[in-house]
């Protein structure tokens, strides 16, 4: 909160010292990038993302959704610069003037923030000899026990099934499994609930599950309205009996309704949970 009340402050003095609406540029087209840029666009400045992936939300989005997301950012006057990083910031007299990305575009800034993801800090038990993952996190199994039988690790610390994630749902479910092995029980992080939603006003975002249909045998059922920046997928089992998972932009109604059938038979054809069918 301190953060978001600092930059906000910022964004104030940059108005009144330049005499203009600042220009923002947000490195970082996931969640938080988006939704910084969200809320620095609604205090009145020129906001911008810059974003390696080709398409927004990346990580979260294949890319039919991630193309729709970009035509409903747009629309709200947010300037997006896709498949590119930060090379360097540019100043004048001591203040920021400009971000230089890796593919040589060069965008006018007074303020520039970065959201983009989580680094684990895994020093102390790297210190003491805890193994930790080559790109960070402490290695646990799905106990959550780190090398040492001693020590657990939860949340984004923990380096767990290959990766580590910068989600609450997670990081809860791995403190029940730890809560219930001190108290002698046999619990097991068995997997990630890795679902996401974006909670930024007029915009409707969600994912869960196989977004991407990584699944063998994986069906997935779509409609797609690319004008109206609408698209709806419902990942299924080869059968088309069993959610695997799904990914909703401009209209987000079904994950409600889906998210809790995650893994289980659905009722009727999967056509019907679609708000747009």
């Amino acid at each position: 909160v301190g953060d978001v009340d600092d930059l906000a402050a910022e964004l104030r003095l940059l108005a009144v010292v330049l005499g203009r609406p600042p220009r923002t540029v947000v490195a970082g087209g996931g969640l938080l990038g988006l939704e910084a840029a969200g809320g620095l666009a609604e205090l009145g400045a020129d906001s911008a993302i810059v974003h390696s992936g080709n398409w927004l939300m990346s990580a979260q989005l294949d890319e039919g959704a991630g193309r729709s997301l970009g035509r409903l950012i747009a629309e709200r006057g947010i300037t997006m610069h896709l498949g590119a990083r930060p090379h360097a910031i540019l100043t004048t007299r001591d203040a920021v003037s400009a971000v230089e990305l890796t593919d040589g575009r060069t965008i006018a800034a007074d303020l520039i923030v970065f959201a983009i993801g989580i680094a684990a800090r895994d020093e102390l038990a790297a210190a003491a000899g805890i193994e930790v993952a080559p790109r960070g996190g402490i290695v646990v199994d799905a106990a959550c026990r780190s090398s040492d039988p001693r020590v657990w690790a939860v949340g984004e610390v923990a380096h767990v099934h290959d990766r580590c994630v910068g989600l609450v749902a997670p990081a809860n479910a791995m403190a029940e499994v730890v809560a219930d092995r001190l108290l002698g029980g046999a619990a097991e992080f068995a997997s990630i609930d890795d679902a996401t939603k974006l909670k930024l006003a007029g915009v409707e975002v969600a994912s869960f599950g196989d977004a991407f249909a990584r699944t063998d045998g994986a069906l997935e059922v779509v409609y797609a309205d690319p004008a109206r920046g609408l698209y709806q997928k419902i990942v299924v089992s080869d059968d088309a009996r069993t959610l695997l998972g799904g990914v909703f932009v401009g209209d987000a109604a079904p994950y409600l309704t889906l998210r809790p059938m995650l893994g289980r038979e659905l009722g009727s054809e999967p056509a019907t949970y679609l708000s747009a069918s």
